[in-house]
């Protein structure tokens, strides 16, 4: 039995995001009360320990957190080459963690993509550091799958299927469109979704997922108010009054879908096509969905039943460990 009442978090926290913090607030959720997280955060969080996130400065409390840590947790999209520091920064925490004594796990990771064969011999190494895998999609399973053979990877899903999100009987005779968009390197799909909402015959409300996307919403021609959502049961609250959506960022999309929106998915990356082909979406040349879709069932009970599989999984870790 461990005498540390300490957990070390590590991920994309406090930089802004809707999807990273309520990643944060769910796992925190199923944490023993007596257990006090450490979080690497680019802010002050309101609960458990923060210490900063990034830069030089950080290692020390870092290395100290993680030896008072048995096990560091790495969640939410992790380990993608988009940029070096993307697989670097990622890769490094998990050796130092395993170094210091702490066991370093993954659970609703998203991994990739990882397109060079630098960033997968870096990422390989790091893995081979890990003690248990729940991944939260099919593609970073067979990415995980790829890199390490004979490893126990399990595939789970995305930490805000904690939270209960009511599914809306849709009023077809009021049609709104919930809109969320993000700025992305290729304005050929942004310009081509944006064509996609001004066709849209009804109102549209904008939804940003982060702050830095209001100005790209508030440009859309006749959107009838845009608002930033504090948290992911606000973003899905927010969805009430609509029948349709167009979302870009993965969180905005889950929200949308759990809500029950007809929704069409702009695919800029892996984990957003991956939520498309869940729910039979097919897409453009652009990676829009042709289609307004609405959640299937079996969608919504395959990550249920995926979620309550992770969520045990890690309560018996925690248990074994403190």
């Amino acid at each position: 039995m461990a005498i540390s009442k300490n957990i070390l978090l590590c991920g994309f926290f406090g930089e802004g995001n809707l999807g990273d913090e309520a990643i944060l607030q769910a796992i925190c959720a199923n944490l023993p009360e007596s257990i006090e997280p450490i979080i690497t955060s680019g802010h002050k969080q309101t609960f458990g320990k923060s210490i900063r996130r990034r830069g030089l400065l950080s290692w020390p409390s870092f290395l100290i957190a993680a030896s008072k840590s048995p096990v560091t947790v790495f969640t939410g999209g992790i380990l993608q080459d988009w940029s070096w520091e993307g697989v670097t920064f990622f890769a490094n925490r998990i050796i130092a963690a395993a170094r210091m004594g702490s066991i370093p796990v993954l659970f609703g990771a998203g991994i990739g993509p990882l397109r060079s064969e630098k960033a997968k011999e870096t990422v390989k190494k790091a893995l081979s550091y890990v003690k248990a895998v729940y991944v939260r999609d099919q593609t970073s399973y067979d990415i995980y799958r790829s890199l390490m053979p004979e490893a126990d990877v399990k595939l789970g899903t995305d930490w805000t299927w904690h939270f209960r999100i009511p599914r809306k009987d849709l009023d077809s005779k009021n049609s709104m469109m919930a809109v969320n968009l993000r700025q992305w390197g290729q304005q050929k799909i942004i310009d081509d979704a944006v064509m996609q909402i001004k066709s849209f015959e009804g109102p549209k409300v904008g939804l940003a997922a982060r702050k830095g996307d209001i100005n790209l919403l508030e440009g859309i021609q006749d959107m009838t108010k845009v608002s930033c959502p504090p948290d992911f049961i606000s973003f899905a609250k927010a969805c009430d009054n609509c029948t349709h959506g167009v979302a870009m960022r993965y969180h905005a999309a889950l929200a949308m879908l759990r809500s029950g929106l007809k929704t069409k998915l702009v695919c800029y990356d892996d984990k957003v096509k991956y939520l498309a082909d869940s729910i039979g979406a097919t897409q453009n040349k652009n990676g829009i969905s042709f289609d307004f879709n609405a959640p299937p069932d079996d969608f919504l009970e395959t990550n249920s039943k995926l979620f309550e599989r992770m969520k045990i999984s890690f309560i018996d870790l925690i248990k074994s460990l403190y």
